[in-house]
C-alpha cells in the first residue's frame, strides 16, 4: 500500500525551513509521496532534487491572470506537473474559466481551498466544476475544516458532480464517513496541509502532525480496502502512481 499526502506546501517566505523538513514529517508518519504546491519555484527545484517524493502541482492565483496562465501551460505542457491549485481566491473569478481550460486540454488535477467563504464555498466551486466535467476536481477539507455543516453539503455538491472529489485535512470524522458512505471511497483522498514552515513545527516529533490526520481516517473502523483508498489510492489512480 502506497501512502499519499494530497495537500502539502512549500515555499520560501519568512520562518520556512528547507524542503527536507516536509520530508522529515514524512518519513515520521509513513508516507510515501506528497503533492506540493505555493511557491512555484521553489516547488519546481524541490521536486526535482526529490523526483520519488513531491508530486509538484502549479499554484495559480487568478489575480494574476497574464502572468500564470502561460506559465501554468508551460508547467502541463514541458514540465509534465499533474495538477493545478488554487487558495483562498475567488472560485468564480473570471481568470478560473481560462485556467480550467488549459487544465481540460493537459488532463490536470485540480484541487482548490475550500470553506464558508462566499469565495470558495463548496456550492460555489461545485458550480465550476459542473461547467468543466472532464476536469477532475478536488475539494480540499471537504468544504470546511472549520463547518461540520458545510462539509456535509460538500457530500451533496459531489453526489450531483461526479468529476467532484473531497480531501480530509482539519475534517470532521463524521464528515468524512458521510462522504465515503455517499460518493465512496475512490472519491475522497487524505491529506494534512503540511508545509515546510506551518502548523506542524508546533509538534514535537517530525510526522506528528501528519499522523493526527491519518489518524482521523484510521480511527473511523472503515473497511481495510476503503482506508488505503483514501490514504494513497484514490490520488495514486488518478496521477497513474504505481501503487506498489
Amino acid at each position: 500500500m502506497v501512502v499519499i499526502d494530497a495537500h502539502c506546501h512549500l515555499s520560501r517566505y519568512a520562518g520556512t525551513k528547507p524542503a527536507s523538513i516536509l520530508l522529515d514529517g514524512m518519513d515520521g508518519a509513513g508516507i510515501d509521496m506528497s503533492v506540493v504546491f505555493g511557491d512555484n519555484k521553489f516547488v519546481a527545484e524541490s521536486a526535482e532534487k526529490y523526483p520519488d517524493r513531491l508530486i509538484p502541482f502549479f499554484y495559480f492565483n487568478p489575480k494574476y491572470e497574464e502572468a500564470l496562465l502561460p506559465e501554468l501551460e508551460r508547467h502541463a505542457k514541458e514540465l509534465g506537473w499533474k495538477g493545478v491549485k488554487v487558495g483562498h481566491e475567488n472560485a468564480l473569478a473570471p481568470a478560473m474559466y481560462s485556467m480550467m481550460e488549459i487544465a481540460e486540454k493537459y488532463d490536470l488535477l485540480f484541487v482548490i481551498h475550500s470553506g464558508p467563504s462566499y469565495k470558495y464555498h463548496p456550492m460555489i466551486i461545485g458550480d465550476l466544476a459542473s461547467s468543466f466535467p472532464k476536469v477532475k476536481t478536488v475539494i480540499l477539507h471537504i468544504g470546511g475544516g472549520m463547518s461540520l455543516d458545510v462539509e456535509l453539503v460538500s457530500a451533496n455538491v459531489a453526489e450531483k458532480n461526479p468529476n467532484i472529489y473531497l480531501e480530509t485535512s482539519y475534517a470532521h470524522p463524521y464528515a468524512i464517513r458521510q462522504a465515503v458512505e455517499r460518493i465512496g471511497a475512490d472519491r475522497v483522498m487524505y491529506g494534512s496541509d503540511a508545509s515546510n514552515g506551518g502548523y506542524d513545527n508546533y509538534y514535537i516529533r517530525p510526522g506528528a502532525y501528519q499522523e493526527v490526520h491519518m489518524d482521523t481516517v484510521r480511527l473511523m473502523g472503515l473497511p481495510k480496502e476503503q482506508e488505503e483508498m483514501i490514504l494513497g489510492g484514490t490520488i495514486a489512480q488518478i496521477l497513474g502512481v504505481d501503487p506498489r
